[in-house]
């Protein structure tokens, strides 16, 4: 039986993992195990679960992430590594494939053959970092595994996705306005609110936050990968403007986005991730020598 934990809503405003894990529970983890795994075999009280879905890969989008499943009896092995958000989670669903078919699975990480790591060759697990989860023959039950699923676009998976991302972008989004506060209060504070130089990098990053907070307002569908596409742009555009106007101008920034922002972006892989899934799913991009032809 799958039990995961039953998380308060939240929409964290601060790099904390605590919050960030609770939202991509509650918004990201839930919704597929009551959609692919039986909803009525979730209990409160049991694990925090996160997505083991967006890992860094050459091909750039979700389905580069799925482990290898070997049938082996009634249970499946799996082998191979994924990239976690945090640390902070109990047990992960990731994808499988198995043949010629995409499953996903719950996987408990003090399960045998399952190592989470600091990186995807090993080190020290850092609590405000992302991690690996190495997967070592871990055999997976069939209550574990879910049905067939597909990531092509518009399918039963992919719209949970979209969901989520959606979900996400508008916390992170309050995140980036929030950032933008703090700097103008840094600056304040510190007499620099009257340098033009100053106030033309502040005003440039808070027209960014502005203009996904308004985009997040409007989330419909397929809008909400391109809505966290831009979110993911506009954190990292605030946090990098936190750190040069820190390191170049010596401003005491406190806000949500005085840390590395890297915590929050690997929730769904980052943008060139989030902008790959959205090209397939709009059907642009790279489609191959026929389509060119």
């Amino acid at each position: 039986m799958i039990e995961a934990v039953d998380v308060p809503a939240a929409q964290p405003v601060a790099p904390s993992v605590d919050a960030w894990a609770a939202l991509e529970h509650r918004s990201g983890v839930l919704p597929l195990v009551e959609a692919f795994f039986g909803g009525g075999e979730v209990a409160p009280g049991g694990k925090l679960g996160s997505l083991g879905l967006f890992t860094p890969s050459p091909q750039l989008g979700w389905e580069g992430a799925a482990v290898v499943g070997e049938t082996s009896g009634d249970e499946v092995l799996l082998r191979g590594a994924v990239r976690l958000p945090s640390p902070a989670s109990d047990g992960s669903i990731v994808l499988v494939r198995v043949g010629e078919e995409l499953r996903l699975a719950w996987v408990d990480h003090e399960a045998r053959g399952v190592e989470r790591r600091g990186s995807r060759s090993g080190g020290e697990i850092r609590g405000d970092a992302p991690c690996w989860l190495a997967l070592d023959g871990v055999a997976i039950g069939s209550e574990r595994l879910s049905r067939p699923v597909t990531l092509d676009p518009g399918s039963e998976l992919v719209r949970h996705l979209e969901t989520y991302a959606g979900v996400w972008a508008a916390a992170a989004a309050q995140c980036a306005r929030d950032g933008v506060q703090a700097l103008r209060r840094a600056a304040r504070i510190a007499a620099f609110n009257a340098s033009q130089l100053v106030a033309m990098g502040i005003t440039e990053v808070e027209i960014e936050s502005e203009l996904t907070s308004a985009a997040v307002q409007r989330i419909d569908g397929l809008q909400g990968l391109a809505v966290a596409a831009a979110a993911a742009r506009t954190l990292a555009a605030v946090a990098a403007r936190t750190e040069e106007l820190r390191d170049s101008f010596g401003l005491e920034v406190e806000g949500p986005l005085a840390a590395d922002a890297k915590v929050l972006t690997a929730f769904l892989g980052g943008a060139l991730m989030l902008e790959h899934e959205l090209a397939r799913s709009l059907n642009i991009g790279d489609r191959g020598p026929e389509a060119q032809g």
